[in-house]
């Protein structure tokens, strides 16, 4: 893990914006630094994971992470509001959201 604030850790101290993770993301891209992308970014490695299947999944994981929560529990609580949605866009990110869940061995 790097020395300097991730990405994650400025948006949580309200020094970053969620929507600037793409800045971030080129950043990485064009520097020259010694850190894999997660660590650049701040993210353990559940929460990358998710990120990359699911890059809209990011707020949850912030807010797991504000609230000193497993991201499993948010990310069920996610899936949840979602499938009380009962929206038609929203199947294909209930499918990865439950597979996602199943590899972290905490559906519930």
């Amino acid at each position: 893990m790097s020395d300097k604030p991730g990405f994650l850790d400025l948006v949580l101290e309200g020094r970053a914006q969620i929507d600037e993770i793409d800045d971030f993301v080129e950043g990485w891209h064009e520097g020259e630094s010694a850190v894999d992308l997660s660590d650049y970014l701040g993210m353990r490695s559940e929460e990358y994971s998710l990120w990359l299947e699911n890059p809209e999944m990011l707020e949850v994981i912030c807010s797991a992470r504000r609230r000193q929560q497993p991201l499993a529990e948010a990310v069920n609580e996610a899936t949840a509001t979602l499938r009380l949605a009962e929206r038609s866009d929203d199947r294909a990110k209930l499918t990865s959201l439950r597979s996602w869940l199943r590899r972290q061995g905490a559906e519930a």
